[in-house]
């Protein structure tokens, strides 16, 4: 029984040298604050084919938005204003079709009169945000064979994805109200290609010994059983 016992463990040893294991790789890619609105193209590797079986793609945009509002209220009495600078960030595949969004949004609120006479965006009835800025993330996990194929080959090389930022900046608040943006956008994309590695192939030396080692346990065993007949 143990000379059963011990052959499975070496086995099971041999065989764990070139056993499956995850793994992962990340590219990354930005694009510094630029004013809305713009289009650009980023460049990623594609997953090498070689490594292993590809499970999953993530996709993470991080986007920013900067810049400044101000409004003037036309109103007869007094209100509360409120501003949002807001841009929308798009990762697109080559043909075009999204693969993830995100709009960071700085949004604020100030209390005016009514409209003092001079739409100089200050005084009783104006207001200026000054430089203000936000942020946000989004993501996307693909598993889909189209992308997979899209994403990957033998060797890696290249692929260009489209970022686009959209400014979409609003005022509410009062009925007769004029608003002035000025907005800048920027973001880092990630793309993290989560796969299954096959560990290398054992050297002939390693088979060698644990063959060696399964000798030696059987000897050992020969030996134990010659001795329980002697006794």
């Amino acid at each position: 029984m143990m000379k059963k016992i011990s052959a499975a463990l070496v086995l099971a040893t041999l065989f764990s040298t070139a056993s499956a294991h995850a793994a992962t790789i990340e590219f990354d890619a930005s694009k510094g604050m630029t004013t809305t609105n713009w289009s650009d193209t980023l460049s990623f590797g594609k997953f090498d084919t070689r490594l292993g079986t590809l499970n999953a793609i993530k996709f993470v945009l991080d986007g920013s938005v900067a810049g400044s509002g101000r409004a003037e209220s036309l109103d007869g009495s007094a209100t509360t204003i409120t501003l949002s600078l807001a841009s929308t960030l798009t990762l697109t595949r080559p043909d075009g079709t999204t693969l993830v969004v995100t709009n960071p949004v700085f949004s604020a609120a100030h209390d005016v009169a009514s409209f003092d006479g001079a739409i100089d965006f200050r005084g009783a009835s104006g207001w200026d945000t000054g430089a203000v800025a936000n942020s946000a993330s989004n993501s996307f996990t693909s598993a889909s064979a189209a992308d997979f194929t899209l994403f990957s080959a033998a060797g890696g090389g290249t692929i260009d994805l489209n970022l686009q930022a959209a400014g979409n900046s609003t005022g509410t608040g009062a009925g007769n109200l004029i608003t002035q943006f000025a907005t800048s956008a920027g973001a880092g994309v990630k793309v993290v290609y989560d796969y299954t590695a096959l560990a290398p192939v054992p050297e002939p030396e390693t088979y060698g010994m644990m063959l060696l080692g399964l000798g030696v346990i059987g000897a050992a065993a020969r030996r134990r059983a010659r001795n329980r007949q002697a006794v």
